[in-house]
C-alpha cells in the first residue's frame, strides 16, 4: 500500500501540473482558433505541410532523405505565417527542397529539461540540461545515379547533469540524461537494400534502439525505460551508439527478422559514443549481439506490432558475489497497438491511441535489473483543433536482482509518468511532464519521489 503521506503529496503536485497543462491548453486550443481563421483568409499551405516533421529524438530513427519535403512556401516574404513552418529556418529560400530532392537532408533539434525532486529523492534542487542534435543523409543513387544507399551523420551536443543523482532512481526518469557533458558524432552509418528491399544491411557506428526493442506508442514519454527494457545490460543506446554489422531480411511485408554485432566495450567502462570502431574491432570476443523477429498488421485500420528478441554479450561479467562470469543475456517483448482512430483519418494520420506494453530479463547474478515490466499509451489530438498534441500515462517496473551480494534493501523500483505535449507552432513544442518513482533504486532510506519536468523541443 502507498503511504499516506504519498497521497497528499501526489494531490498537491498532480492537481498543480495537471493545472498548468489544462491552461496552457485552454490558451493554446483558443489561440488555434483564432490562426485557422488567420489562415483562412490567405492562401492554404500546400497538402506537405499538414503532417509536420518531426525531427528525431534520442532513440529515434534518423528521417531518410525523401521521407518528408518542405513547403514551397516556409519562407521569408511568403503568405505562410513563421510559426506554421514545420522547421524553425524554413525552405532556406527554396535552397533546403532542392538539396533534399538532390538526396541530401540535414535536420536539427534543440531540447531543454528543466527538472526539480519536488518531494522525496536523494536531492531537491533545480537541474536544467540541453541538447543540440544535428542529422545529416545523402541518398546516394539520388546523388550519384547508382545503385547506392544512404550515408548518414548524427552530432551530439550534450550540458547538464545527470539528474537521477537527485532523484535516485535506477530506471533514469529522463532519456536526455548523460553521465557528463558530450560533444560527439554520435552515430555514422551507411545502409544499403538489396533484391527490392527484402534485404537490409547497416554498418558503421549506430543507435541501437533505432533498430531494435524500440516502443512506437511510447515514443513521446520521458522516461528512459518507456524506450527500451533497462535489462538489455551494454545496449548501445543515446549517448553511446557504437560500431555495428545489422543485417534484415523482410520475407513479406508484415514480416521481418533482424540481427546485430555491437561493439561491446562498455561494459568494461568505455564511452563508445565520442569513440570510432577501434574497441570493436580490437574486441572481436567482447561484443552484444541482438536478434529480433517482428511481425506488423493492420485490423479496422488500427495497425499492430509485435517484436520478440534475443541479446547476448560475451564479455567478462562481476558477479554480485564477487566471482567474475564470461557472458551473458537475456530476451525481451514489444507490443504496439492502435485502439482508436477517427473516422475517416489517413493511413498516415498519427491522430488517436496508441498502447504498447514491453517485459525484458537479466541474469540477476549479473544484473541490477532481472525483470522489467512497462506499458502505457499515448494520445495525439486529444483536443478538438489539437491535432498535433499529445498526451500520454505509461508506468514501469522493474524487479530488482535478489542474488546474494546485490545489496538491494526493497525488492523493486516502479515509475509512473503522465504528460501533456503542447504543439505551441509547427516547430516548437512545450512537455509538462510529471513522474511518481517508488522505491528509488531499492535502497533504504531514499523515500518515493515526486519530478515534475519541463520540457522545450525546437526543430530547425
Amino acid at each position: 500500500m502507498f503511504e499516506k503521506r504519498f497521497t497528499a503529496i501526489a494531490k498537491k503536485w498532480l492537481s498543480v501540473w495537471c493545472g498548468l497543462a489544462i491552461a496552457f491548453g485552454l490558451v493554446f486550443v483558443l489561440l488555434s482558433g483564432a490562426l485557422a481563421q488567420e489562415k483562412e483568409k490567405v492562401s492554404t499551405a500546400p497538402e506537405e505541410l499538414t503532417d509536420v516533421q518531426k525531427v528525431s529524438f534520442p532513440a529515434i530513427p534518423l528521417r531518410k532523405p525523401g521521407e518528408e519535403e518542405t513547403g514551397d512556401k516556409e519562407w521569408f516574404g511568403t503568405d505562410l505565417p513563421w510559426w506554421e513552418w514545420s522547421r524553425m529556418t524554413g525552405n532556406w529560400g527554396g535552397a533546403r527542397k532542392s538539396m533534399e530532392d538532390a538526396g541530401v537532408a540535414i535536420e536539427g533539434a534543440a531540447i531543454f529539461d528543466v527538472s526539480r525532486v519536488a518531494s522525496g529523492g536523494i536531492r531537491r534542487r533545480w537541474i536544467a540540461r540541453s541538447l543540440l542534435d544535428f542529422q545529416a543523409a545523402l541518398d546516394l543513387k539520388k546523388l550519384l545515379n547508382f545503385e547506392l544507399g544512404t550515408l548518414a551523420a548524427r552530432y551530439y551536443s550534450f550540458f547538464g547533469r545527470d539528474a537521477s543523482r537527485d532523484a535516485g532512481d535506477i530506471q533514469a526518469f529522463d532519456n536526455l540524461d548523460a553521465n557528463r557533458q558530450r560533444h560527439q558524432l554520435a552515430e555514422l552509418w551507411y545502409e544499403q537494400k538489396f533484391f527490392n528491399e527484402s534485404l537490409r544491411l547497416k554498418v558503421g557506428k549506430v543507435d541501437t534502439n533505432s533498430e531494435f526493442a524500440f516502443t512506437e506508442n511510447g515514443a513521446e514519454f520521458n522516461h528512459s525505460s518507456m524506450g527500451f527494457s533497462p535489462t538489455l545490460i551494454g545496449f548501445s543506446s543515446y549517448p553511446d551508439p557504437a560500431m555495428s554489422v545489422n543485417l534484415f531480411v523482410y520475407p513479406t511485408d508484415d514480416l521481418y527478422v533482424g540481427f546485430g554485432a555491437y561493439d561491446g566495450a562498455a561494459q568494461r567502462g568505455y564511452e563508445t559514443g565520442p569513440r570510432g570502431p577501434g574497441t570493436f574491432f580490437r574486441g572481436l570476443n567482447k561484443l552484444m549481439y541482438v536478434g529480433e523477429l517482428g511481425g506488423k498488421w493492420v485490423v479496422a485500420q488500427l495497425p499492430g506490432r509485435l517484436a520478440l528478441g534475443g541479446w547476448y554479450h560475451n564479455g567478462t561479467f562481476d558477479r554480485f558475489d564477487g566471482t567474475r562470469k564470461s557472458g551473458t543475456g537475456g530476451w525481451y517483448m514489444v507490443f504496439d497497438q492502435m485502439v482508436w482512430r477517427p473516422d475517416g483519418a489517413k493511413e498516415e494520420d498519427k491522430k488517436g491511441v496508441g498502447l504498447f506494453l514491453q517485459y525484458g530479463n537479466a541474469q540477476p547474478a549479473v544484473s541490477e535489473i532481472q525483470h522489467h515490466v512497462g506499458g502505457g499509451f499515448s494520445w495525439t489530438g486529444p483536443i478538438p483543433d489539437r491535432e498535433e498534441d499529445v498526451f500520454g500515462w505509461g508506468t514501469t517496473w522493474s524487479r530488482l536482482s535478489s542474488a546474494r551480494g546485490a545489496g538491494f534493501a526493497k525488492k523493486h523500483e516502479l515509475a509512473i509518468e503522465t504528460f501533456y505535449k503542447i504543439k505551441v507552432t509547427g516547430w516548437f513544442s512545450l512537455k509538462p511532464d510529471l513522474q511518481y518513482i517508488i522505491n528509488p533504486s531499492g535502497a533504504r532510506g531514499v523515500k518515493n519521489a515526486v519530478v515534475p519536468t519541463l520540457r522545450f523541443e525546437w526543430q530547425f
